[in-house]
């Protein structure tokens, strides 16, 4: 039997056992009701799991969809993405490839320019990622620390399940865009930080990853109005994302805020990240991104930080190379810092990134 057939069986016959990986709600929804779980099913290069109970909550909050190569040799490497909401929403996850109900996502960023789970999966898990289209609460739902209490639990749950849904334990990376670029980056630079673990399940997994992409989130919420464009967006007023993340107007509890700053850190044995920003983004400003790098270079960590001119909020530029005239990309490591025009980030250059640093 050849490696392709060996994988399929596998998978097939551990369908029965997946399907009764799901946690058991304990509490009303509060933004929409729960769906149910299906039965995971086949389409075309993947096996998809479908809402997935990391832990149990209530709404949606808590669900994840998995998209897991079917032609894989051996356990895969496996991308946590997390859809960027102004914290906003507790189903970014998107809608899952396959579903059944004869429409697919195309190949192309979202109607609000930023790409989500599914489109991830399309690029990658023909290439041997499985990709994980994570939820977490919202800010009506739980304020700052929740929701990265909630993506270590997603991270733990899959670390706990790896052997069933044919995933590398020891080669997890976390990706995220907006928001879920935030989240994304604290799961990266706080494991094993008692206060930001949270209790939700599998605590005697690890909930480290081994490497981040930050696509444009935010970092230091207390320094994002001395940045933002003249037409951007403000921060410090009680309604911004922001504050309603953490609970309360951001600068009138400095100290608390500053524990949700995940360049506070960064230590020279963090995972590799690699970040990308617009230096026109009028939610985030692009210097959120450079606070980020420049804690990688002060503690002598690995990260690779694209800059690109003339780009709002948005991650088009992963379908284009040339997408950016005039970007500037900085690496850094031990401490050592070289700039020039190259990589331009894209799906492939991420990718790459992933590899270097998720060696089996």
């Amino acid at each position: 039997m050849t490696a392709g057939p060996r994988r399929r069986a596998f998978l097939k016959s551990g369908l029965a056992v997946v399907a009764g990986l799901a946690g058991v709600a304990c509490a009303a929804p509060q933004l929409g009701a729960r769906p149910p779980q299906r039965e995971p099913h086949i389409a075309e290069h993947y096996l998809v799991h479908t809402n997935l109970e990391y832990a149990a909550a209530a709404g949606r909050g808590h669900l994840l969809d998995l998209y897991v190569p079917l032609a894989a040799a051996g356990p895969v490497p496996l991308v946590l993405f997390i859809m960027g909401s102004a914290f906003r929403n507790d189903d970014t996850k998107g809608k899952a490839l396959g579903d059944g109900d004869g429409v697919e996502p195309d190949d192309r960023p979202t109607a609000g320019g930023m790409i989500d789970a599914p489109r991830l999966a399309a690029q990658w898990v023909p290439r041997g990622y499985a990709v994980a289209g994570v939820n977490v609460r919202s800010s009506s739902q739980v304020t700052f620390p929740g929701q990265v209490h909630d993506i270590k639990a997603a991270i733990r749950f899959l670390r706990a399940h790896a052997g069933e849904y044919g995933l590398d334990p020891g080669r997890f990376a976390t990706m995220g865009n907006s928001s879920g670029g935030w989240v994304a980056t604290m799961a990266a630079t706080t494991s094993g930080i008692a206060d930001l673990e949270g209790d939700l399940g599998n605590r005697d997994q690890s909930s480290a990853v081994q490497a981040a992409i930050d696509l444009f989130g935010p970092t230091d919420f207390l320094a994002m109005d001395a940045h933002r464009l003249p037409d951007g967006q403000v921060h410090d007023e009680p309604g911004s994302p922001e504050s309603q993340l953490m609970g309360f107007p951001i600068q009138t509890n400095r100290a608390a805020v500053e524990k949700a700053n995940p360049a506070s850190y960064v230590r020279v044995d963090s995972p590799p990240l690699f970040i990308t920003h617009g230096t026109t983004d009028p939610l985030v400003p692009a210097n959120q991104s450079e606070l980020l790098f420049q804690a990688c270079v002060r503690a002598g960590a690995t990260a690779t930080l694209a800059l690109l001119p003339g780009v709002g909020h948005t991650d088009a530029y992963l379908y284009a190379p040339n997408y950016s005239p005039g970007r500037i990309v900085t690496h850094t490591r031990g401490g050592v810092v070289t700039t020039g025009v190259d990589p331009a980030p894209t799906f492939d250059t991420l990718l790459t990134f992933l590899d270097e640093h998720l060696r089996a």
